[in-house]
């Protein structure tokens, strides 16, 4: 199976001070398409800058980032915003939803970036509302409907525009147990249809739900494992 992510030796190094902080300290990770791998680690460990690095919000100071067998470092700004825009979901913690604008509104926006006709917008919209389980919300506004729905209105904003990828970072982290697992019922559901999910997450419970878990600590993968 073919690479879509793969990072090789990667380092990510600030400076606090007089100290040098090494955020990843040589990464070595592979993702192959239609891979759900769940990243776990305490803060500090270096998994949301592992996290950037892979969404492409930040680059590697040293290493290589290959997405989808290109070097990551060749592509210039707008290059990289591209990316970002047609090929990569983002589910994050917070929602990130606009609260003066309806759910189905929210959804639509990456198309309305993309001047996606009118017809086809409400079309894909419904859609991506209808697999995450929220068409009968769509009218809604973000702070009308539940914390749980409100992370299946970020994740139908992040399938809307069919990316061969999806990244979320700590996709659970503000939810109860009982709703994090019905919103990683949700991933695994995009998982099963063949998209590529990486989840950043702290709570190993979480990460369990992956078919692969990465461990990271102090900026290094640590361990995996597969189930």
């Amino acid at each position: 199976m073919s690479a879509m992510l793969e990072l090789v030796d990667v380092y990510k190094i600030y400076q606090v001070g007089d100290e040098e902080v090494r955020a990843l300290n040589g990464v070595n990770l592979r993702v192959n398409e239609g891979d759900f791998v769940g990243i776990v680690g305490p803060s500090g460990s270096g998994k949301s800058t592992l996290m950037h690095i892979l969404g492409c919000l930040d680059v590697a100071d040293f290493g290589t980032y290959y997405l989808d067998g290109q070097p990551v470092e060749h592509f210039s700004a707008n290059d990289l915003a591209t990316i970002r825009n047609l090929r990569i979901g983002f589910v994050f913690q917070s929602f990130n939803l606009i609260g003066r604008m309806t759910i189905e509104e929210n959804v639509e926006l990456p198309l309305l970036y993309r001047r996606v006709k009118p017809a086809m917008r409400r079309a894909l919209v419904d859609e991506a509302l209808h697999q995450v389980g929220l068409y009968n919300r769509r009218k809604h506004t973000p702070s009308s409907v539940s914390g749980g729905q409100q992370q299946r209105a970020a994740i139908a904003r992040a399938i809307v525009t069919n990316p061969s990828l999806i990244l979320g970072d700590e996709p659970t982290g503000n939810l109860d147990s009982k709703t994090s697992a019905e919103i990683m019922e949700v991933f695994e559901t995009l998982s099963s249809q063949g998209k590529t999910v990486v989840l950043i997450t702290h709570d190993t419970q979480v990460a369990s739900r992956a078919r692969r878990i990465v461990h990271i600590m102090d900026g290094t993968v640590s361990e995996e494992s597969i189930r």
